[in-house]
């Protein structure tokens, strides 16, 4: 069964009947994704049950697809025991020129907090700050997640949660390292379901290994953005529907009463980390630096500021245009590139 199966097979139990669950995890971190704007309050000290949500958005039309699925996922939620009364709170969604960043916090019956943090969308800034993520640090919505923790979890909020999916989960862990010693403490686990890694340097400074034994992550069996960059925490292998990159699909992991089916990771996943890995370590900051502002340059150049708006003939004609890459590099940036954008 996939996580709407599990919302119903557990609709009459709420969180004192049946634990949080890893499966909850991933729930709760495909709800920033809707866009809750003008619905769920944003630091006003009020709140609104999930059920009074889905009712606002009852009407919404969504093709399918995962964003379809997240808004159907709602209304599922919406109608059980064990989500609908369920409060959310602070809902941010950000998309300016440096940026794509969004969060929203929960209180669950149980009293305890599950801050979620919104993956990449399809806007091109989102994913070039993802691309970013090869030489910057901090981001600009890496510093915004530690900045919205902080501000996020009050004084008598004693048991915290914090996750997302794909960007979502490497924000989780960027927020929890970066935020007030106080509110740190509150934080029992992170969930990082398929995110990005961090640059050697932040996996092994000192914020990160305060943390590295809070972090639980999950990837598919054929996962390719959760291979990108440097973790150190043991990840857990989903097993999954779907083929390459529409394993990262949320709804795609398989799971059953109580956890993930667990499987283990394909040889393409891990040869396509070891290789991602070694051409890091190859390249210089400043190169990884010209290479990211060229791929994205071309697509503000050509007035593309969506992703489903990148053709495969685009992508062949950017790589081809990219003059002193070796073509072992030019062979991967391609694949990545295609996995990524042409589905």
């Amino acid at each position: 069964m996939n996580i709407i199966d599990y919302i119903k097979k557990h609709k009459n139990e709420d969180f004192k009947q049946f634990k949080f669950t890893e499966v909850d995890n991933l729930i709760f971190s495909t709800l920033p994704y809707i866009d809750f704007t003008d619905i769920v309050p944003a630091f006003t000290g009020k709140k609104i049950l999930l059920k009074d949500v889905a009712k606002a958005l009852k009407d919404h039309s969504q093709r399918g697809g995962f964003l379809g699925n997240t808004y159907k996922m709602l209304q599922i939620m919406a109608d059980s025991k064990r989500y609908g009364d369920a409060l959310l709170y602070n809902y941010m969604n950000i998309v300016n020129d440096e940026m794509q960043f969004g969060a929203i916090s929960i209180k669950l019956n149980d009293n305890s907090i599950f801050v979620a943090f919104a993956g990449t969308d399809t806007s091109i800034i989102g994913w070039e700050e993802d691309f970013k993520m090869a030489y910057l640090y901090p981001g600009a919505s890496q510093k915004y997640a530690a900045i919205y923790l902080n501000k996020a979890i009050r004084l008598f909020d004693t048991k915290v949660r914090v996750g997302g999916h794909s960007k979502g989960g490497n924000l989780a862990i960027c927020a929890t390292m970066n935020s007030n010693f106080y509110i740190r403490k509150k934080v029992i686990a992170i969930y990082n379901n398929d995110g990005p890694g961090f640059l050697k340097e932040q996996v092994n400074s000192k914020k990160y290994k305060k943390i590295n034994h809070k972090i639980k992550m999950f990837v598919p069996e054929q996962s390719i953005i959760g291979m990108i960059l440097y973790h150190q925490e043991e990840y857990t292998v989903v097993k999954a529907k779907g083929f390459s990159i529409l394993q990262h699909d949320a709804f795609n992991w398989l799971c059953d009463t109580d956890s993930f089916v667990k499987s283990k990771l394909n040889k393409r996943s891990k040869n396509l980390e070891i290789r991602i890995t070694k051409k890091l370590e190859e390249m210089p900051t400043e190169k990884r630096l010209d290479l990211v502002k060229n791929i994205f340059d071309v697509f503000k150049n050509n007035a593309i500021k969506d992703t489903k708006d990148i053709k495969l003939k685009k992508l062949l004609q950017l790589i081809k245009s990219f003059s002193g890459l070796d073509k072992e590099t030019k062979n991967l940036l391609l694949e990545l590139l295609m996995i990524i954008f042409i589905k």
